[in-house]
């Protein structure tokens, strides 16, 4: 089924199997792409869970390592979540008029232009999460563990900030970031695909 907010705005092309308000925390609009967000932090902790604290630290083809993959994440959503409500503050002041969908799905085509990141695997889209507590860390390795409890921790904080965000506000306000002014989902999808193009440059097919 295709999914078809205001002005008709597509989602299926970009979120496949996604249904709406499922959360009860985010608004509507925002729960697409934050959704999205945890749904790749859950395959990552899945694809984390039997790597041993030596795989972990070890430096692969490309000369990262995991952890490092890993807190480069850690660390962009970390500023994401601190920058937030600075930015939503300050955007107050200078934009007045509210953004139209096509402004929305404009910007999530630009941001994956930029990162042209590859298909997702099959099993991406059978995951299923709607907050970041159930996000399920199943690292053996407690190093690898307390890496990724450290990312769950960022993510929580995060949906809560994006949890007072009003339906108004997400069609108002922007984020603005060393990549560019985004609109609210944009920046949502922003930090989705940074992080997987991290991932899939060190993890999936490390250079």
């Amino acid at each position: 089924m295709t999914l078809v907010l205001k002005k008709g705005f597509s989602l299926e092309k970009y979120f496949p199997l996604s249904r709406m308000n499922e959360t009860g925390m985010v608004t509507e609009i925002l729960e697409i792409f934050w959704k999205e967000k945890l749904r790749f932090a859950q395959y990552c902790f899945d694809e984390l869970a039997l790597i041993d604290a030596k795989s972990f630290a070890d430096r692969r083809a490309g000369g990262k390592s995991p952890e490092w993959t890993l807190g480069q994440m850690i660390s962009y959503d970390r500023n994401f979540s601190f920058f937030l409500p600075l930015s939503l503050r300050i955007s107050g002041f200078f934009f007045f008029t509210a953004f139209k969908d096509q402004d929305i799905e404009r910007d999530i085509e630009a941001i994956r232009d930029r990162y042209t990141p590859p298909a997702f695997p099959s099993h991406f889209w059978e995951i299923q999460i709607t907050k970041a507590t159930d996000l399920k860390i199943k690292a053996a390795d407690p190093v690898v563990k307390e890496h990724c409890e450290s990312w769950k921790d960022v993510l929580e904080r995060l949906e809560v900030k994006l949890s007072l965000i009003s339906e108004r506000d997400a069609y108002r306000k922007r984020y603005t970031s060393l990549t560019g002014i985004h609109t609210i989902s944009g920046a949502i999808n922003n930090s989705t695909e940074f992080c997987h193009y991290l991932w899939n440059l060190h993890m999936v097919n490390p250079i």
